[in-house]
């Protein structure tokens, strides 16, 4: 099998004219979307030289789910139909009904199609959503028996129904980029999954959002990434049989796993091959042996830019305070009422805490000692296997740097108390996550605690 993600396609026609809108778009973004068409021409001419029997496309096939960008994708992707080669689709919080498809036109952006969830499965026909999957009636979810010996489970977990268009009269264009699964249909996954295990079928789920945490607290800490009531969800599905599940969403190339009674599971996110660390995976499956072997590709060039991967490096690195930036100003509002109701409820606290009331300066105060730690910290974490580096100093760097944030904005005699407060309750869990990202540790904490190799691995199905 092959396994790709976060392809985020957009169409060339979608650049009626190269200015402004388009500069700054990228600038917070670390996405090569000029080239990513160039490089799904590349990943199906390399995949197609590999010959697998499988390809499994695992969400965000496009930019924001433009209609002609998903048109695109599908020509692409029945060229490796063509070559005798199976391939399943899922779609990604990005892909249907996006308030944010949009033309770039100089300085001006406007709307273009994007397509509802029929659409999408009538588009991807042939890869799942034939007659020849068990379809989920409630979402684009299905079940597909590849061979008497191994069964695909594709999840669908996106919540794009919820999504709102000022064009459709709504106050504000907002996309939903969290995941969550009804309760009829975790209990028809369960269902599917167990009877394709008691005849005797391995499965291996795909879903877009995250169904392990691939750091300490990323149920928490990153939120939209995760599938909500995920520990529920990853319980059945182990007690149903299912012990593998392959993901994107995050951009990282990072394995992760969890122990319940039952068993375990192991979620392999893949990278974007569309922004650093431009990478992919092939997967062999041994029914018979119950075991597949993983090894993790990257794509280093492109016919138009040997350096690719090197030049996507320094955009992603480049691009970390504008992405700062641009994550403050979108949750601006959320953050402002979550700091003013803190001020009603502590104002004694409050009174010797001083906080710029801008995004700007909010992100001026945390990147002036924070951001070259926390790009080292996220490429890290982006290419896996970081847990092969000693990153005591770069932990001790992080940490150095919140105190620097506390340094100016706490002042009077809170400042002690306040640094001493950090220590004790919230720098031990800062750490955890910290040495759980760094450090590659799974379930770090716990009696399950474990290190795997993020690129190349024999995982037990």
């Amino acid at each position: 099998m092959a396994i790709i993600s976060d392809l985020h396609v957009m169409a060339p026609q979608l650049i009626v004219k190269d200015g402004d809108a388009m500069e700054e778009y990228l600038s917070r973004d670390r996405k090569m979307l000029r080239e990513s068409a160039e490089i799904l021409d590349t990943l199906v001419h390399d995949i197609i030289q590999q010959k697998p029997h499988l390809v499994l496309v695992t969400g965000d096939l496009t930019k924001d789910g433009e209609r002609v960008s998903h048109e695109l994708v599908a020509t692409k992707l029945y060229q490796l139909l063509d070559a005798g080669i199976e391939v399943l689709v899922v779609p990604g919080n990005h892909d249907i009904n996006n308030p944010d498809a949009k033309v770039f036109d100089g300085e001006q952006t406007h709307y273009t199609d994007t397509i509802s969830r029929n659409e999408f499965a009538e588009i991807y026909h042939d890869m799942g959503y034939d007659g020849q999957s068990q379809r989920n009636d409630e979402t684009l979810s299905y079940r597909r028996d590849v061979n008497d010996r191994l069964t695909i489970l594709a999840i669908d977990a996106c919540m794009d129904r919820l999504n709102t268009f000022v064009s459709r009269g709504d106050a504000a264009d907002h996309t939903k980029a969290s995941g969550s699964l009804a309760a009829s249909t975790q209990q028809w996954l369960v269902e599917q999954a167990r009877e394709a295990t008691s005849s005797g079928r391995h499965v291996i789920a795909m879903m877009h959002h995250h169904l392990v945490p691939h750091f300490h607290m990323e149920e928490t800490l990153a939120a939209p990434y995760m599938v909500d009531e995920s520990g529920q969800l990853c319980h059945q599905l182990i007690d149903a049989g299912v012990h593998v599940i392959f993901t994107g969403h995050l951009h990282i190339s990072d394995i992760s796993q969890t122990t319940h009674r039952s068993g375990e599971m192991v979620e392999i996110a893949t990278a974007a091959a569309v922004g650093y660390p431009c990478q992919w995976r092939m997967a062999t499956c041994n029914t018979a042996a119950g075991k597949m072997q993983l090894r993790t590709i990257t794509l280093h060039s492109l016919p138009s830019d040997p350096e690719f991967t090197e030049r996507a490096r320094e955009v992603f690195k480049n691009c970390i305070p504008t992405m700062t930036r641009g994550v403050l100003t979108r949750y601006w509002s959320d953050i402002s009422q979550a700091i003013d109701n803190y001020r009603h409820k502590h104002p004694h606290i409050m009174r010797y805490i001083t906080l710029p009331d801008t995004p700007e300066g909010i992100a001026k105060l945390l990147l002036a000692p924070l951001q070259e730690p926390v790009t080292q910290a996220y490429i890290a974490f982006a290419e896996g296997n970081e847990g092969g580096q000693d990153n005591s100093r770069l932990i001790e760097q992080l940490v150095k740097g919140v105190d620097k944030v506390v340094d100016q904005t706490v002042g009077g005699i809170l400042k002690p108390l306040a640094k001493a407060a950090l220590h004790l309750r919230i720098y031990r869990t800062f750490k955890l996550v910290l040495r759980s990202i760094l450090e590659d540790r799974n379930d770090i904490g716990t009696n399950h605690e474990a290190i795997i190799n993020d690129h190349t691995a024999i995982i037990k199905l």
